[in-house]
């Protein structure tokens, strides 16, 4: 609230982090990138790619607001003196015609910014990880389920299996590759599109814009490893590691190493992983994994050459405990829910047999009881005489435990550089990719949309992506830094638990605070005071390279 004197106004503002956002979207070339790939600028003393600033500024500061608040938002925040503004420059109409005209580029935009940051921010690119998940939508997209729109690019926003537990929402797919937890490639996709065909797109894309071929390791989970995925990989000598599914093929193999194991002829080989939580734990009770390896053969059908790859067998003791108690869990659940339905017999609308079986396998199919029990209904519906039996498999349940604990990984990257240890190392680092995906989600909250234009929801997305591309720019740098140094930033965390992994939320929060002084004097220009930095903002600017602000 505004202080006023005899002639002076004082006003004191709150720009949390927005000068140190200002200096990476600089030294990514952001404003540069948008307006060099738009034929089009609005006609005020600014341009699209700076008023793109103050969106994406918005979403760094951990609580984001709606489009239309924009205007109000960077007025109370003293966002137009950061970024030089007019507060309403941002109103619907302008940041409306922002997003159509990103949208129409965001391939353009996105590879301008990513060459930036690989060549400024020294980024390494020999490991990356992919994943997907998706985004739901708010309101009514009457325009959706047209297949023969022209701009192929834009999505398609269906109802489908959401994996934020979201029904009876429209959604796209977002997929993500990632290097550490840097984003380095992403595109929306059609609601309701499957994992499998996302791989080869992104990791082609990529290559194009940053890679060299043959660099790069892809690291994924099971969809990643169809044989289509790892065969295009192969003949296009791309590198992958990827989780395996348990096949037929797959089990048939397991089961005829398994034994070989117990003789002597296959040997375990320890690995020395440990994560960050159970590196808190006594020796003794961290899990215990081990890795065996075998040969197997991709053969492209089309040429018949054959390429060579890798099937490394881990074993994690946690896992097999896990395993175990789900598979009596199961049981015990599918049991309980037989006997249930047992006593419903006859009653309600358990009368007829269709409808009986189909409660009785979706029971079942909750309880994930399906491939350890089978039953047997009698009875007619004229004489309501149903009796209901069942019976363990038991030839199943005794070959369960032998894949207890196992998973299964397949890799064509030559065992000089990634040995089947380190394969599984590289493996848990998927959790990063996670990591990012949680963090376009939460804080930046990139769902859900309201936007009622699926081309307006692209030009978000965009800015969106170019805004969590920074957060990790800055997570990144000063992670590097602590590495290096092996010191920790002080203050940053409450009750001096300060650690050397800090989150870019943390480091975005540590300016949540800082403020600007705004002096007005009557006949005279408005004058704009940066205070003194806290210790630690200092020290996160010098780890970025960034100066303090001008006092």
């Amino acid at each position: 609230m505004p202080v006023k004197t005899r002639s002076v106004e004082y006003e004191t503002v709150v720009v949390g982090g927005a000068y140190l956002v200002k200096n990476i979207l600089q030294r990514l070339g952001v404003v540069a990138a948008i307006d060099q790939a738009l034929t089009a600028q609005p006609e005020i003393a600014a341009t699209y790619g700076q008023l793109a600033q103050a969106i994406i500024t918005n979403r760094l500061s951990l609580q984001p607001t709606p489009l239309y608040q924009m205007a109000d938002w960077a007025a109370y925040h003293g966002i137009d003196h950061v970024f030089g503004l007019q507060a309403e420059w941002l109103d619907d109409d302008r940041l409306g015609a922002l997003l159509d005209g990103v949208a129409e580029q965001p391939v353009t935009i996105w590879t301008t910014i990513l060459q930036n940051a690989v060549r400024r921010f020294h980024l390494d690119l020999d490991w990356l990880h992919s994943d997907t998940t998706t985004v739901y939508f708010e309101g009514a997209y009457a325009d959706t389920q047209d297949p023969t729109r022209k701009e192929k690019h834009i999505p398609l926003l269906v109802e489908g299996y959401n994996k934020d537990g979201q029904r009876h929402k429209v959604q796209l797919v977002l997929s993500l590759i990632t290097a550490n937890r840097v984003p380095l490639w992403y595109r929306p996709w059609d609601g309701n599109q499957g994992d499998e065909g996302v791989y080869v797109a992104d990791m082609t894309a990529l290559r194009q814009a940053v890679l060299a071929a043959g660099q790069a390791v892809l690291i994924g989970d099971r969809k990643l490893c169809t044989f289509e995925n790892q065969l295009t990989f192969c003949r296009h000598r791309q590198l992958f590691l990827a989780a395996h599914p348990w096949t037929d093929t797959a089990k048939a193999v397991w089961l005829e190493s398994e034994p070989k194991l117990r003789t002597g002829e296959l040997r375990w080989t320890p690995v020395e992983y440990v994560s960050r939580n159970n590196a808190r734990k006594p020796p003794a009770e961290r899990p215990a994994y081990q890795v065996c390896e075998v040969r197997r053969e991709l053969v492209d059908p089309k040429t018949q050459q054959v390429y060579a790859v890798r099937w490394i067998f881990c074993h994690s003791s946690d896992k097999a405990e896990q395993d175990a108690q789900a598979r009596t869990q199961a049981l015990r659940a599918g049991e309980q829910a037989l006997r249930r339905s047992a006593g419903l017999l006859g009653k309600y609308d358990y009368t007829d047999r269709a409808t009986i079986e189909a409660r009785i396998e979706r029971a079942l199919r909750k309880a994930k009881a399906q491939p350890y029990l089978t039953y047997t209904l009698r009875g007619t519906p004229e004489a309501q005489d149903w009796t209901l039996t069942w019976q363990r498999r038991e030839a199943v349940l005794a070959n369960e435990p032998r894949f207890d604990g196992v998973m299964l990984l397949s890799t064509n990257v030559p065992a000089e550089r990634l040995s089947a240890e380190m394969a599984v190392v590289k493996y848990k680092e998927q959790v990063q990719v996670e990591q990012t995906i949680d963090f376009i989600k939460s804080p930046v909250q990139i769902r859900p949309m309201w936007l009622h234009k699926p081309k307006r929801l692209v030009g978000l997305t965009l800015l969106i992506m170019i805004a969590v591309l920074v957060a990790a720019l800055l997570e990144h740098q000063v992670r590097r830094w602590i590495a290096k140094t092996g010191q920790t930033l002080r203050g940053l965390m409450p009750e001096k638990r300060d650690n050397r992994y800090p989150t870019a939320k943390a480091l975005l929060r540590a300016f949540a605070d800082y403020a600007l002084v705004i002096v007005r004097r009557k006949g005279r220009r408005t004058e704009v005071h940066w205070p003194e930095l806290r210790p630690v903002q200092k020290q996160i600017c010098k780890i970025m390279g960034l100066s303090p602000p001008l006092t």
